[in-house]
This record gives structure tokens, sequence and C-alpha cells, in this order.
């Protein structure tokens, strides 16, 4: 099997990478079933409410169906590039749309000695087994860091960080100090913020001519408006059943934006970043 998916003849659409997901599909599905099974028997043990415990089930199922929405739209998100297969496994186990293209795009540039667009012009030229393992291992390895920290580092850490959370500067909040738990929390958050619109201004600042160039900028404004409307809504109209979808809804309507922008550039011609023709053949056949 190795031997098969390293030769010359591998490709993205090869049967064997739907084995490996299936593999990994079967068993992520598995260990939910278990963890499920499990629990309601120690439920049951503990006589817990039943009817409750139906009710949380449903409202989770329920709850979890949008956000899955924004893990498809990742996966349709990198099948240009990487095929099905292979986005499908990693967003199936842990990851997010913007990191997996991110990490993906960062390793395409490093193999194709580019410093933007590496993705496009790895699909131009044709990803070989070693490129997807180099990919793999570069998205793979990187969002392992945190799980394994967790694992091997929290039972000694949380302690302190519960101690931490617990202060405030300036002699608390009583007299105008900050939560340094919350402190923290949003100076990670600006700075993965921060993080995103660099990368979002990239672009542009290279070909600002383009109105293509400007996509990603765009949908991240959208985004960051639709989610302070959710937000206001959460908040002021008291609409909390929108908190567990406001973030897939964000990215959906962000995207469907771009979409019609896109849509009308082609359209009505508007100037895009010219690509070389076998790039524009391939993602002809892509999308019909």
């Amino acid at each position: 099997m190795l031997s098969h998916v390293l030769s010359a003849s591998f490709s993205l659409d090869d049967p064997i990478m739907y084995i490996l997901y299936s593999i990994v599909l079967v068993f992520i599905i598995a260990l939910a079933v278990f963890y499920l099974v499990t629990s309601l028997m120690r439920a049951k043990k503990l006589n817990m409410d039943m009817a409750k415990l139906k009710k949380v089930i449903t409202s989770s199922i329920s709850f979890s169906i949008l956000p899955a929405i924004g893990i498809a739209l990742g996966i349709v998100t990198l099948v240009g590039s990487l095929g099905v297969a292979f986005p499908a496994i990693r967003l199936s186990v842990i990851g997010s749309l913007q990191y997996e293209t991110q990490m993906a795009d960062g390793a395409a540039n490093a193999i194709m000695d580019v410093k933007t667009n590496g993705l496009n012009a790895l699909m131009i030229k044709g990803i070989t087994a070693s490129d997807l393992v180099t990919i793999a291992t570069v998205m793979t390895l990187a969002i392992m860091a945190g799980p394994v920290f967790v694992l091997l580092f929290y039972r000694r850490i949380q302690p302190k960080v519960g101690v931490l959370l617990k202060k405030s500067t300036g002699g608390g909040a009583s007299k105008g100090g900050i939560n340094i738990g919350e402190m923290l929390f949003q100076v990670t958050f600006i700075g993965m913020t921060l993080g995103y619109m660099a990368m979002s201004l990239t672009s542009p600042a290279q070909n600002g001519k383009y109105i293509d160039a400007y996509y990603n900028f765009i949908a991240l404004v959208v985004a960051m408006i639709l989610m302070y409307v959710f937000d206001l809504l959460i908040s002021k109209a008291k609409w909390k059943w929108l908190d567990s979808f406001a973030t897939p809804l964000s990215m959906i309507i962000a995207m469907a934006v771009v979409a019609v922008i896109s849509f009308c550039a082609q359209k009505y011609g508007w100037a895009t970043i010219p690509a070389p023709t076998q790039a524009a053949e391939a993602l002809t056949a892509f999308v019909l």
C-alpha cells in the first residue's frame, strides 16, 4: 500500500486515498458512538432524568449541523489543489478553514519556491506524493502541538492558570482593574485577527489593480461586520440560540458575498489576476 501511494502514478483521486479516509471516518464515528453509549449507561446508573438527556442529545445534533457546514466549506476550498480525501481527513479530525489553508499554502510556497499562491502554482505543476506528504506533515504536526501540550502539561499548568485567572490588575475590577485571564484571551484574539488581516492584505498589496486580489479582505470585513451584528443580537435581543451559529453563518455569508462578486467579475469582464492556461483549464474542469 505504501509503495503504491509513493509511486510515480500517484493521484489525489486514487482509490487508496478514499480507503484511508474511510478508515479515519469509521474510527471517528465508532469513537463518538462509544462515548455516547458509555455516557448514557453512566447516566442511567446515576438515575439522571432521561428526558432531559434526550433533549440535550437532540439539541446537540441540531446545533452541530450548521457549524458542520463551515467544515464542509473548508473541504471545498482545498479540493481544487489537494483533492477531496485529504482535506476531508484533516477537517474530520481536527482543524479549521483558516488554519488548514494557511498551512497548506505556506508549505506549497516552500515547495514551489514562491512567496504567495503556492497552491495555485502546485496545482498547475501537478501535485506528487512527495508534495502531499510534505503538506500533510506541516499541517498535521503544527496542529498537533495544542492537543499534545494539553495532554502532557494540563494537570501541571491548570491550577496555576486558575489562580492567574482570578487575579486582576490595578487592585481589582472594583477599582477599574482588568481581569488577567480576560486580558490574555483578548490579546490572543486580537493578535490572531491582526494576523489574518495581514494575510488578507498581502494579495491587494501585490495585485491592487485586480478585483480578485481583494476577495480575502472582502470576506474578512463582511465576516467581522456580521459577527458584530450577531453579537448585538445575542447580547441585546437575547437571541441565545444564535451563539452556536454566529461563526459558521458569518463564514457562509461572507463567502457567498465573494462568490457573487466573482460571478459579476466573470460576467462583466472586471480585471482579474492573469492565470496560466493550465490553471484556467484545471479550475474550469473542477467547476464543471
